[in-house]
């Protein structure tokens, strides 16, 4: 797993793309059918940052955070750093943030690096405001 490549290649940094399934995908795993909403357009839809803030998903984040946290701190694998996909604003970037922190993945403890996947206009209307947030 994300620890036998963190190992591999220590001291260099390893970035962990987070988790981002679209509701189609979701969808398509054994019992899928009945957690996930039909959504028109699943490329715009309920997924990335937005589905980490989600209470419905709030579970699920957090065994990703756990699993997360075991190998930087557990393991001592501190050259993972993690990824946001699909942020659409500054404000869900905080909270994304936020939430990492409770669930033990503190920005900037340990040297932790955040990164916010550069894929939406309002990442590059907006830049500075997410330079606030990520580390880059």
């Amino acid at each position: 797993g994300i620890g036998s490549i963190a190992a591999a290649f220590y001291p260099n940094p390893i970035i962990v793309r987070l988790g981002d399934f679209k509701s189609n995908e979701y969808c398509r795993l054994i019992g899928g059918e009945g957690f996930e909403p039909h959504e028109e357009n699943p490329m715009i839809g309920l997924r990335g940052a937005s589905r980490y803030l989600h209470p419905d998903f709030e579970d699920a984040f957090k065994l990703e955070c756990e699993a997360l946290a075991h190998v930087r701190n557990e393991m001592k694998l501190d050259n993972v750093h993690l990824m946001v996909p699909f942020c659409r604003t500054p404000e869900e970037g905080k909270g994304v943030i936020d939430t990492l922190a409770k669930n033990g993945l503190k920005q900037g403890e340990d040297e932790l690096k955040v990164w916010c996947m550069c894929e939406l206009p309002s990442n590059v209307l907006a830049i500075d405001e997410f330079a606030q947030v990520f580390d880059g």
